[in-house]
């Protein structure tokens, strides 16, 4: 069933596009918050190395980690953390200023198994140790109307800018930004700073709600642009008049 976040305690109207469920539902855990804050200005996309929300969670107690939302296959987010108030430890030196969202996939080839649903694996110097499990194409749209909503003013206590800091002079970064060693608002990968995920799901979103294209052609076009490189390359996507 759809329903909306929880933002500063308040329960927020249904999003488009997502499927939430929170907290103060029976079954949904909630991570302890770590501090007190007023509000997000940064979302940071994250991948698993998991495959099911379950077991995200359990992976997450036990290393004494935690995260705002978690990702099914499906597409379907759980949350278990107020997205403005809550601070969770998933992003160093960005938990102060962020909420973050881990999608379940199992990342490495070695880790998929018959039945899962995940099945494309690339050649991807960018991910650790040169291959990549791809998320689905459901994951993938859920991850874009999350950022469109999460850049839309949608509630007190969230202000993520449209910015996308992994792009510059035309390429989207698929490692390191060296601006993201310290707080940046707007849509991050966590490979902008830290492990080697969520940079072909920031580059999906931002095919999806700045070039405009169709989610086919913006999961096919993330696909094609993360194999075999180490920068995504995008120029061609650009306004001949924008200056990354």
């Amino acid at each position: 069933m759809s329903g909306g976040f929880i933002v500063s305690g308040v329960a927020t109207c249904p999003v488009d596009g997502l499927t939430v469920r929170t907290f103060a539902e029976d079954g949904v855990h909630r991570f302890a918050s770590k501090g007190k804050r007023a509000g997000a200005v940064e979302l940071v996309i994250h991948e698993t190395v998991t495959r099911s929300v379950d077991s995200t969670i359990a992976v997450l107690k036990k290393r004494g980690l935690s995260v705002h939302l978690v990702m099914g296959a499906d597409g379907a987010l759980t949350q278990h953390g107020d997205l403005a108030t809550d601070i969770l430890w998933h992003a160093s030196q960005h938990n102060g200023a962020s909420f973050g969202v881990e999608v379940v996939n199992p990342y490495y080839p070695s880790y998929l198994k018959p039945g899962l649903p995940w099945d494309r694996v690339i050649k991807a110097p960018w991910a650790h140790k040169g291959e990549y499990v791809v998320p689905l194409p459901a994951q993938c749209e859920a991850v874009a109307q999350l950022v469109k909503w999460a850049t839309s003013a949608p509630a007190p206590g969230i202000a993520v800018p449209r910015a996308w800091p992994g792009l510059r002079d035309g390429r989207f970064a698929l490692g390191l930004v060296p601006a993201a060693d310290k707080p940046l608002p707007g849509i991050l990968a966590h490979q902008y700073f830290g492990h080697a995920d969520g940079s072909m799901l920031v580059l999906y979103a931002w095919l999806r709600l700045e070039v405009g294209l169709s989610p086919e052609s913006a999961f096919d076009e993330a696909v094609k642009r993360t194999t075999g490189v180490r920068r995504a390359d995008v120029r061609d996507l650009l306004p001949t008049h924008a200056v990354a």
